[in-house]
C-alpha cells in the first residue's frame, strides 16, 4: 500500500477528509476530461470493513479448496 501525509495534500481534499462530520460518504477521485473514475477515498471504518470481509473469503475459499482435496484423495 502507498501511504501520503494528509499534509502533502491539496487544501480541498485536506478538508474533505478532515471533515468531523462526512455523513460517511467515500471520496471519489476523476479524470473529468475522461469521464473516468482514477481513485476513491474512504473512510477508515469501510477499509476495515473490507479487509474483514476479504479475510473472510478467503478462508470460506481455503477451507472449500481443503474439503476438495480431501474428497479427491479418498
Amino acid at each position: 500500500m502507498r501511504e501520503i501525509s494528509i499534509n502533502d495534500l491539496g487544501g480541498k481534499l485536506k478538508s474533505m477528509i478532515l471533515n468531523p462530520d462526512p455523513v460517511d460518504e467515500d471520496i471519489v477521485i476523476r479524470d473529468e476530461s475522461q469521464n473516468e473514475i482514477l481513485g476513491v477515498v474512504i473512510s477508515s471504518e469501510a477499509y476495515e470493513f473490507f479487509l474483514r470481509a476479504i479475510e473472510e473469503e478467503e478462508d470460506r475459499l481455503d477451507s472449500e479448496s481443503i474439503e476438495e482435496f480431501h474428497l479427491e484423495r479418498k
